[in-house]
């Protein structure tokens, strides 16, 4: 059963169901959290969804039902390789949607690669290039305006609005509940990739809701400043609190930091740090990409050498990805 009693977030705010739009897309929740080696956890959320994992699902469980409710198709925007878009485009097709995406270049690798392929053999996607991540904002009006008779849905790039991060609130609860019942310590640090900061907010807040006094999460910058800074997770933190509010919770400040030392020469460059992560992690069973999740567990690891106790959340889909598989 993948109903809203078996969500987290849901069964610690139970009018919260009744406040805000849902539609179970997330079949392999809650995401187990396995102990990989001494003081290094792992919130396997590459199990998601046994149609298109990692950490997108989650938001749009929130999203997607307000664009099923205005019919249009759903428009988005990320890199060439953006698994944002392709994640997308597999779970929107499941719901009955159109996708509209943009896309600007970004540094060739294998992934990016891979998830050009995948997304090509995908039903029901228009895709557009635009020639810099800079143009997005006026591309995306322009794009809105043009399809304006037909009802479009702006999914914001990587789905981190306030209704969206609810998805990683949900995670937070999880990954509290899981040290609890294995009966580990709190760690000290939480890692994970910071790009558009819903899965960093929301998990930060999921962490403070469920009583964890100490531990914070530690967003490893991803993409450009401009979004990966205080102000933006701020303001995403008050809007994620708002709504939890309204379904009865007292919000408290979330411990959530940004690591700037990872990111390298720009958007999807490999790093040395991320290789060697790389190689680290598939050691532990993990695969990552180059773009987000190298980088954010090279942290983890710089992390764990300091001598914390760390969580790494992955959230990379991993290769093992069907084409075709948001043809239902």
């Amino acid at each position: 059963m993948t109903g809203p009693g078996n969500r987290a977030l849901f069964d610690r705010l139970p009018r919260l169901p009744d406040l805000v739009p849902f539609v179970p897309l997330a079949d392999g929740l809650p995401t187990p959290t396995e102990q990989v080696d001494d003081g290094l956890w792992v919130k396997r959320d590459e199990r998601t969804s046994s149609h298109y994992g990692g950490n997108k699902v989650r938001k749009f469980e929130f999203l997607l039902p307000v664009a099923q409710r205005r019919g249009g198709p759903v428009v988005t925007a990320g890199g060439v390789g953006s698994h944002h878009v392709l994640a997308a485009a597999v779970h929107a097709g499941r719901v009955g949607l159109e996708l509209e995406a943009l896309l600007y270049p970004q540094p060739p690798t294998a992934d990016v690669e891979r998830t050009q392929r995948e997304l090509a053999a995908l039903d029901a996607v228009r895709v557009t290039r635009i020639p810099s991540p800079y143009l997005m904002p006026v591309a995306l009006a322009a794009h809105l305006a043009r399809l304006a008779p037909r009802r479009p849905y702006l999914l914001w790039p990587g789905a981190s609005t306030p209704l969206g991060a609810l998805g990683y609130v949900s995670a937070g609860v999880e990954l509290v509940d899981s040290f609890r019942e294995a009966g580990w310590p709190e760690p000290d640090v939480v890692v994970v990739p910071l790009g558009s900061g819903g899965t960093a907010v929301g998990m930060a807040v999921g962490l403070v809701l469920s009583g964890w006094r100490r531990a914070r999460v530690l967003g490893v910058r991803a993409a450009d400043a401009v979004v990966t800074n205080a102000a933006v997770l701020g303001g995403l933190e008050t809007g994620t609190c708002t709504l939890l509010a309204m379904a009865g919770w007292r919000p408290r400040p979330a411990r959530v930091g940004v690591a700037r030392d990872w990111f390298g020469a720009g958007y999807g460059h490999p790093t040395d740090d991320g290789e060697a992560a790389t190689e680290r992690a598939a050691e532990l069973g993990l695969e990552l990409e180059p773009t987000y999740t190298a980088k954010a567990f090279a942290a983890a690891l710089d992390q764990r050498r300091q001598g914390r106790r760390v969580v790494f959340v992955q959230t990379f889909a991993g290769s093992r990805r069907l084409l075709g598989a948001g043809r239902e």
